[in-house]
């Protein structure tokens, strides 16, 4: 679904080069949740953005469903990320003077969505995050939570294949960060790919597959799989004891 060959980033001034992600290979397959861990300004939301076709990268390949992305124009980009791909922020993200409603239907009125699609695509998005009977709230009704609920269900309203979240739980207290994530995991079973931005280690344990990025460079590591249980064998009992 995601290859990644050799691809790397460098932002440049007049003085300095800085080297954002250095040939990276990675491929992701249909229905993966994927976790990006690492240290900040290593890579992490450079890459999300080049996934999400919202950066250039410099050289290498990325490819989409066996289709490169290299060259592609502004308004091709724009069609791929509207047909597949969606996106969950730290920050929400939302209008706040539009209703709960009106902010998941926005983009859908962009697509050229007819009103009775946009309909039955809102009320079952909503009706997933749990949020179904307030509709017709505004953002700041809501709790943090129930906001990045929202901006959950404004992204799924679109039926991507593939779902790059940054920090959707950054703002969130525990208990509400947790319901994001058993959200996010439900998506997932439904068949979604999920690549999610997280500084939280609890939360890189639940997803299905941990990648570090460190200085620019990917490593795929087991560091939050759990461990094999240990076999304890009983130890002999001496002769005469």
């Amino acid at each position: 679904m995601i290859t990644l060959t050799n691809l790397s980033k460098i932002f440049r001034t007049e003085l300095i080069e800085t080297h954002a992600l250095r040939d990276i290979n990675l491929q992701v397959n249909e229905g993966e949740f994927a976790a990006l861990t690492g240290p900040s300004g290593s890579g992490k939301s450079t890459l999300l953005n080049i996934l999400g076709t919202l950066e250039n990268f410099d050289s290498g390949d990325y490819q989409l469903d066996g289709k490169s992305v290299k060259g592609l124009s502004d308004a091709a980009l724009s069609r791929l990320r509207n047909e597949k791909i969606g996106f969950i922020f730290q920050s929400f993200n939302l209008i706040k003077d539009f209703s709960i409603y009106d902010n998941i239907e926005l983009p859908l009125r962009y697509r050229g969505l007819k009103a009775s699609a946009r309909k039955q695509r809102i009320e079952q998005a909503l009706e997933l995050v749990g949020l179904h009977a307030r509709r017709d709230y505004l953002p700041g009704q809501l709790s943090g939570g129930q906001q990045q609920r929202v901006a959950i269900a404004r992204a799924i309203a679109g039926e991507p294949r593939i779902l790059l979240a940054d920090e959707p739980t950054g703002n969130l207290d525990s208990l509400m960060a947790r319901q994001v994530m058993e959200l996010l995991e439900q998506i997932n079973q439904r068949g979604c790919t999920i690549l999610m931005v997280t500084h939280d280690p609890e939360q890189a344990r639940r997803a299905g597959r941990h990648i570090q990025i460190i200085d620019g460079q990917l490593h795929d590591s087991t560091l939050y799989q759990p461990l094999a249980p240990q076999i304890v064998r009983p130890q002999a009992v001496a002769q005469g004891a």
